[in-house]
């Protein structure tokens, strides 16, 4: 069934007769492109059915059906996509990806595309690479007053390894840009090793990983301490080889950014220990871990103060969580096209080893330990941190049942 979210759609009847529109209509790419930016889309996707083309926008990190097209019309709009990123139109069973730039009449986006062949002809992904989201500052992150302050220090003071944990799509990148988009302004040399460089900044070297080229992560950190950075950072710490890499640039004396897969903060240290990683070298290295999740921030415009229903307050009890006095639901409107949401926002809690996190680390503590020790000195975890959020209504408590299912 169709999301009612009519502002979204493109107007697709002029393109009805032609292929490649007119001068005086842009091709059905770039429309639909534009309708994306506006939307506030973060991807696009063109899904083969039987017999019929879905194009679907993910807004918020919710997929919402914007068309449905026919399968002539759809392989219109791929061909398209196809001529604009310079890719072979006739190739249709070979999984591709390819990045471009395309200027538009509200200016220039870069995209990267993925095109892959399913039952019922190619799917197309499209990630739309807008730099202005991350122009943002660490005080923009939604971080509470208390992780801003230990964050602030360290940024006084920075030394070892800072890392980002959370999985794919919970705002890790968003949080080490902002951390560069702050270090770019002092007087250091900052260089970046990425697979791939998504976005770039203006004032921090940015070295893609080719391996190709022998440009892998071992090799590139190499290259890199060569030059002589004040500040690295990796991508992603995704496999054996880019963790030594991290942790060898860490021991270096450098100040090493990177992202990192785990369910919080504290597992990022087994993931660590996984790749063989000795507690020692974790233990020296490692100074700061910030996990993330991102939840829907309510609509401003129409949320309203509401009472817990049973449902949420036996939820909540299950969970041994604090029951907010209050909590805030939006039923939609023009400002938000009725979702009732609008942008999102990060819940998160953050790690800074002490001296007796150290000492648990260097003894091969577990994780559990780790973690009791944390919540006995109060500190927030993501799920306390979301219950704050939803008691303040910047999110919804439907938002956070959902991050924990």
């Amino acid at each position: 069934m169709m999301d009612a979210i009519p502002s979204f759609l493109c107007d697709f009847e002029k393109f009805k007769d032609s292929e490649h529109g007119t001068p005086e209509s842009p091709p059905l790419a770039h429309a639909l492109l534009l309708d994306a930016m506006r939307a506030r889309a973060s991807d696009l996707r063109i899904e083969p059915l039987s017999g019929a083309k879905r194009v679907r926008f993910r807004i918020d990190g919710i997929l919402h059906t914007v068309a449905m097209l026919t399968n002539q019309q759809g392989q219109v709009l791929l061909n398209q996509f196809k001529a604009i990123s310079d890719l072979d139109p006739v190739t249709r069973f070979t999984p591709r990806d390819t990045r471009t730039t395309v200027h538009l009449e509200e200016g220039h986006i870069d995209l990267r595309l993925a095109l892959a062949p399913c039952a019922h002809g190619e799917m197309l992904s499209v990630r739309l690479l807008d730099s202005k989201r991350l122009e943002r500052s660490v005080k923009d992150l939604g971080l509470s007053v208390e992780m801003l302050s230990l964050l602030e220090d360290w940024l006084e003071n920075m030394s070892g390894m800072f890392l980002a944990a959370g999985p794919t799509g919970s705002g890790k990148t968003t949080t080490i840009y902002a951390l560069l988009h702050q270090l770019k302004f002092q007087s250091k040399a900052i260089v970046s090793l990425e697979d791939p460089v998504e976005y770039q900044i203006d004032g921090i070297t940015q070295i893609r990983v080719d391996e190709l080229h022998d440009v892998t992560f071992a090799e590139g950190v190499k290259a890199i301490l060569r030059l002589d950075p004040d500040f690295l950072m990796l991508g992603e710490i995704r496999d054996k080889m880019s963790a030594h890499s991290a942790i060898n640039a860490a021991l270096s004396g450098r100040v090493l950014l990177s992202t990192i897969h785990s369910r919080d903060a504290i597992g990022a240290l087994t993931a660590l220990r996984n790749w063989e990683i000795s507690d020692q070298e974790i233990a020296e290295s490692l100074v700061v871990v910030v996990a993330q999740r991102l939840v829907r921030r309510l609509c401003v415009y129409c949320r309203k103060k509401s009472k817990l229903s049973k449902v949420e307050l036996t939820w909540l009890r299950s969970r041994r969580l604090p029951a907010p006095a209050r909590i805030w639901r939006a039923p939609g409107c023009k400002h938000c096209n009725q979702i009732g949401y609008f942008g999102r926002i990060g819940l998160f809690e953050l790690w800074k080893i002490d001296d007796e996190d150290y000492a648990g680390i260097l003894t091969h503590e577990n994780e559990h330990n780790l973690r009791q020790r944390l919540l006995a000195k109060g500190k927030t975890n993501i799920i306390t941190d979301g219950v704050e959020k939803v008691a303040s209504g910047l999110t919804s408590l439907e938002e956070l049942r959902g991050l924990t299912r």
